[in-house]
């Protein structure tokens, strides 16, 4: 859409400069005049045609989820101080660090001053905002209760935040052993073994099958290194694809709901994600059939999300809430015994607070109960290993002692 500049003055004559979207030059005349604004002069933005590294650059910047908590809980308070909105957008983008996160909040800004509603002018920056983040902004609008829906918004993104912290911490010691198992290996393959290999070849003598392992492991990395990483390469890439596609992201939350001792965990915070978010939206008083389409894309696992969209249909169809998630066979009788209660007492909300409560001590307590879950396992693996590269150091030298006698 062209980008028109303007000078107008408003209705006590003050002179006002700046910039507006619009399809035509009449249309942005429109929007001055509904606004309050003489124009004085419209004239449409040419594009540069030379473009820049440095205007690239901050198209590739994400913007991470801190910033959206930042910048929502900043807009919050100045909200609820009684600052124009239009104002504390304009204070808080000169404020923000991240380059791509400014500039979507200036074109926010101008739509905003253009006349257009905060919710619509956050929905043309679907990459930026989530449609959760929409729908609250937009029920807060309606119901001029702006700042407790970005209150709420913060409340559920500080939650995402803190599970997914948890996760990396209960997963940070396998990856740490795995890592250096994997360096330890690719050092004795490089260096040790090759040695071995000519100095046992003097005394032309057969070498155990653990020593000859290694060294035809160190020929194809030494001699056709490219062929196997353009191959793990190939592989990540196919992979990752393939994950992305409806039936591999399918095949993958169906295998992490199998990983025995995972598996239940992942179940949990995806029903704690479930009647947090939804106890949200609809303290937030959006509908229940558009509160469930917007949590079937909060829960990060495809089979509770397609579970949920039938729970939607369901509903839509006249079935009850509770009536629906107990056809749907993937809720765990507490939640649905719980919304059950809420529906017939008209206590949803505090129903699925509870329910939220239940998970979040249930997953804390997984969490702290993974690390003797998994260290057994990894020392079995580790043990393999450190025995798999003892006999291929050791054989050698307890047969050429043996030769010698």
């Amino acid at each position: 859409m062209p980008i028109f500049q303007y000078r107008a003055r408003d209705r006590n004559g003050k002179a006002i400069e700046s910039k507006l979207e619009a399809p035509t030059l009449q249309l942005a005349g429109d929007q001055l005049r509904r606004l309050g604004y003489l124009p004085v002069s419209i004239e449409e933005m040419k594009k540069s045609k030379s473009i820049t590294l440095s205007d690239w650059s901050p198209q590739f910047k994400k913007v991470r989820l801190e910033d959206l908590i930042l910048f929502s809980q900043q807009l919050s308070t100045l909200y609820k101080a009684g600052l124009p909105l239009l104002l504390s957008l304009s204070n808080l983008k000169d404020q923000v660090e991240n380059k791509r996160f400014r500039s979507v909040l200036e074109k926010v800004c101008n739509d905003v001053e253009g006349g257009n509603p905060l919710f619509a002018s956050l929905a043309k920056h679907p990459d930026v905002f989530s449609t959760i983040y929409i729908n609250m902004i937009r029920a807060g609008e309606a119901s001029g209760r702006l700042g407790e829906s970005l209150d709420r918004f913060v409340n559920l993104a500080e939650r995402e935040l803190q599970t997914r912290q948890r996760l990396k911490e209960a997963t940070r010691y396998p990856k740490i052993v795995i890592f250096s198992v994997v360096i330890a290996f690719a050092v004795l393959i490089a260096f040790v073994i090759p040695r071995f290999a000519a100095t046992f070849a003097q005394f032309n003598m057969p070498l155990p099958l653990p020593t000859r392992i290694m060294i035809a492991v160190n020929h194809i990395f030494q001699s056709y290194w490219y062929v196997v990483l353009g191959f793990f390469l190939s592989l990540l890439i196919v992979l990752k694809r393939y994950v992305k596609t409806k039936r591999g992201r399918y095949f993958w939350d169906y295998l992490q709901y199998r990983i025995p001792v995972l598996g239940p965990l992942f179940l949990k915070i995806g029903l704690s994600r479930f009647t947090h978010t939804l106890g949200m939206l609809n303290r937030s008083g959006i509908p229940i059939l558009q509160a469930l389409e917007m949590t079937s894309t909060t829960v990060d696992n495809i089979l509770l999300a397609q579970s949920i969209e039938g729970v939607k249909q369901r509903v839509s169809e006249g079935s009850s809430l509770t009536d629906a998630l107990k056809e749907s066979g993937r809720f765990t009788p507490l939640v649905t015994q719980m919304i059950s209660v809420g529906e017939s007492s008209g206590t949803l909300d505090e129903m699925l607070s509870r329910v939220t409560d239940y998970y979040d001590v249930e997953v804390e307590n997984a969490m702290k109960k993974l690390p003797t879950y998994i260290e057994p396992l990894l020392t079995l693996f580790l043990g393999g290993v450190v025995l798999l590269l003892a006999l291929a150091v050791f054989l050698p030298w307890w047969n050429l002692a043996s030769l010698f006698r």
